[in-house]
């Protein structure tokens, strides 16, 4: 995870005396996971379902030659074509990812990244340059796990 939260705490004014501001992570950059594991086109379904079981996530990027991201494939995804094509083995990427998927940058707000997710009901989203180019990918978890250590954070101040 970018931040670690409790770096950024500041005091409110004395106004408001006796409490503390807990500021979090507040862009996608604080958040999201900036290794990116990525297939390309020529890929096959199977490399994904590998690629996935071996590295325990959900979630893949797939991008063009020069690393402009160009869809997504999920473990949801797998399990589809899994259940509808009886020939499942000769599919490649290009016929079962979400072709275009939606994107943010680097400095969007993580209130806008999740009212995203919410929005389109998804679960990731690739993280790119202003060119286009992969350069990290934010989950649910990635929220959630942020979300948990801001909560705890909050609670141990309470205390």
């Amino acid at each position: 995870m970018g931040q670690n939260i409790s770096k950024m705490q500041f005091e409110l004014p004395s106004m408001v005396q006796g409490f503390n501001l807990v500021i979090g992570p507040t862009e996608v950059a604080d958040v999201m996971i900036g290794k990116v594991v990525t297939l390309s086109l020529h890929h096959s379904l199977s490399d994904a379902a590998k690629l996935m079981n071996n590295r325990l996530f959900r979630h893949c990027v797939v991008v063009d030659n020069e690393r402009r991201v160009v869809g997504v494939i999920s473990d949801r995804d797998i399990l589809r074509a899994l259940n509808r094509s009886p020939s499942w083995q000769t599919k490649s990427l290009g016929q079962i990812m979400t072709r275009a998927p939606y994107t943010v940058k680097r400095n969007t707000p993580i209130c806008d990244a999740v009212a995203k997710l919410l929005a389109k009901r998804i679960n990731c989203l690739p993280v790119v340059n202003d060119d286009g180019t992969i350069c990290g990918i934010v989950t649910t978890t990635d929220l959630m796990k942020s979300y948990q250590q801001l909560l705890e954070l909050i609670q141990k101040q309470g205390r």
